[in-house]
């Protein structure tokens, strides 16, 4: 058995980030050298991830512009460095909510979204889903509108209303033809979530035929966001909302060092399915 495949199989599976972001990082560390090209083994390599694992991440940043793919190995782009930056801001926010993100996936089988208000965009800071397609145009560290998502409108909605308005200065765009498409009903809309306890809904409003449940987390001046969503009618997601509320107030808790529990998220809610969620164990919520 060579070196390299030694210390590929000696590091798969231990120590391999579980997040997204946590894979990326590892890929775009090995670049960290000015000028650095490598082929795709031997960033396998280097990061002890699996090669088809690697490719796919790679295919990724290729198509968000942060790698670029010459004849001698792949290389950073030009822009690289800022779109990295982005992320690296926020490593704390990250590792704290990963295995909430990790959690409620595993327990919904559906996309989870972690990302942070950067003016009137929401930049996407990890993602868990599938193998499948999604049609989502959310690859880590690219930017939504943040008033066509549900985490985006979570985050909206802790902001006052003068910073809404200087957000949009000349409104808001539709991005289809559910989308909100002025500030007046935007506003309406945001206000509607504070009574709601701070949870968002997105139905088709960034992308046709997937919608979403999001809330916000918040530590001192920060303000990100999670979703939970899919391919799914949003009156089948709403029942899911107390276990999305209760996800990114388990995030805010540990952010802020009140809670440090094992990461047990569970729905608080009235009525019969808030009971019925309470004697589930963990894995059983959906």
């Amino acid at each position: 058995m060579t070196q390299a495949k030694r210390t590929r199989t000696d590091t798969e599976g231990k120590d391999a980030p579980v997040s997204m972001v946590g894979r990326i990082a590892l890929i775009m560390r090995v670049f960290d050298e000015p000028g650095a090209r490598f082929r795709l083994d031997e960033i396998a390599v280097r990061t002890g991830l699996p090669r088809s694992t690697v490719h796919r991440i790679l295919d990724q940043l290729l198509v968000t512009g942060w790698i670029q793919r010459r004849p001698d190995g792949y290389a950073l782009s030009a822009g690289a460095s800022a779109a990295r930056h982005s992320l690296i801001e926020h490593p704390e926010l990250r590792a704290v909510a990963a295995p909430v993100l990790n959690r409620l996936h595993l327990d919904t089988g559906l996309i989870v979204h972690l990302g942070v208000l950067v003016g009137d965009d929401v930049l996407v800071l990890d993602r868990i889903s599938g193998r499948g397609p999604t049609g989502l145009p959310t690859t880590v560290g690219s930017r939504v509108p943040a008033h066509a998502t549900a985490m985006g409108k979570a985050m909206l909605a802790r902001l006052p209303a003068e910073e809404l308005d200087a957000l949009y200065p000349a409104g808001v765009a539709k991005r289809s033809p559910h989308t909100i498409g002025d500030l007046a009903s935007l506003q309406q809309e945001l206000g509607r979530i504070r009574t709601h306890h701070g949870l968002a809904y997105e139905n088709q409003e960034l992308v046709l035929g997937v919608s979403a449940l999001g809330a916000a987390v918040q530590d001192e001046g920060l303000i990100g966001a999670i979703s939970l969503g899919g391919q799914v009618p949003l009156q089948k997601l709403q029942r899911l909302g107390p276990l999305v509320l209760r996800a990114a107030a388990h995030i805010t808790q540990r952010l802020a060092g009140r809670d440090m529990t094992p990461e047990v998220v569970r729905p608080s809610t009235d009525g019969v399915l808030g009971r019925l969620l309470q004697t589930l164990p963990a894995d059983g919520w959906v």
